[in-house]
């Protein structure tokens, strides 16, 4: 499947910036099953500096400079990408490991430390009274932890409700599990929550999914967006990843740009802007099979 991405921001102030500095995540990452065939960042104004990096996950990013005043900033990423069906595709989750053999696994020096990282608890995401007790419904002792999984993103799914601006990225896990209303990055974050009380490693995926319209509509410009999902070490195959917002094992559909512990590590644009007033952000995001 080959897709072509534009993820446009456009930051408008009410008072000229003097300078800003700004690192993005938009740039699709290149797996055994996802290709990058290209990319460009197309940013004005036009970057006094900008380089291209790679942080602690392994994840592209680009850091820019701007040093002029400007009322403006406008910031377009471009990106061709191949995906081929994901090799997890092929498993049974009957046939895969208890989970609690994969815990005690993971509490072992032969789960490397950039796995058991994702055990942790980070900065958004954090044990709360009662998610033990939550996904312990589902995971129960002796179960495949494959089986086990696609249970409880089933769960997550029928059980929380999605509504779009309820949540922002401040609410805390205790408010979300309580109202269970939210949108995809509160969903990724409580199950990796969840997953993580456990002793299971479940790290943050952010990229893109293309949104297809109601029969006998038209697909309007910009009316895709950003995605959240998750990832479940399973050992032997690797990190498994699971779409709870739409109820399924990730195939095709997802462009996975970066990987985390949380939002906070993945944020597809951030920085500082030295400027007085307020501002005006506008997101489009467009993905489209070619």
């Amino acid at each position: 499947m080959m897709y072509r991405v534009e993820h446009k921001t456009v930051y408008e102030y009410d008072n000229a910036a003097s300078a800003g500095h700004n690192i993005v995540y938009q740039k699709p990452l290149n797996t055994n099953f996802q290709q990058l065939v290209r990319h460009q960042y197309i940013i004005s104004p036009t970057p006094e500096v900008i380089e291209e990096r790679m942080d602690f996950f392994e994840n592209n990013y680009a850091y820019f400079s701007l040093e002029m005043a400007h009322k403006k900033l406008s910031v377009i990423s471009r990106s061709e990408v191949e995906i081929n069906s994901p090799p997890w595709q092929k498993i049974s989750p009957e046939s895969t490991k208890d989970w609690q053999e994969v815990v005690r696994f993971l509490s072992t020096t032969e789960a490397t430390n950039d796995v058991r990282q994702f055990c942790l608890e980070s900065t958004l995401v954090y044990e709360i009274p009662g998610m033990q007790e939550y996904i312990k419904e589902i995971f129960q002792p002796g179960k495949p932890i494959l089986l086990a999984m696609s249970e409880f993103n089933s769960k997550i799914h029928r059980d929380f409700k999605y509504r779009s601006g309820y949540t922002d990225i401040s609410t805390p896990m205790e408010e979300l599990f309580k109202d269970r209303i939210g949108v995809c990055q509160d969903f990724a974050h409580f199950s990796i929550g969840c997953l993580r009380s456990i002793g299971l490693a479940a790290r943050y995926v952010s990229g893109y999914i293309e949104t297809i319209p109601p029969p006998g509509k038209k697909k309007l410009k910009g009316a895709d967006a950003s995605h959240a999902w998750i990832a479940i070490y399973v050992p032997d195959w690797g990190w498994i990843e699971f779409d709870p917002t739409n109820n399924m094992l990730v195939d095709q559909q997802h462009i996975r740009v970066a990987t985390g512990r949380d939002f906070k590590d993945v944020v597809p644009l951030k920085g500082i802007v030295y400027s007085s007033g307020g501002h005006d952000l506008k997101v489009e995001v467009d993905v489209q099979k070619i």
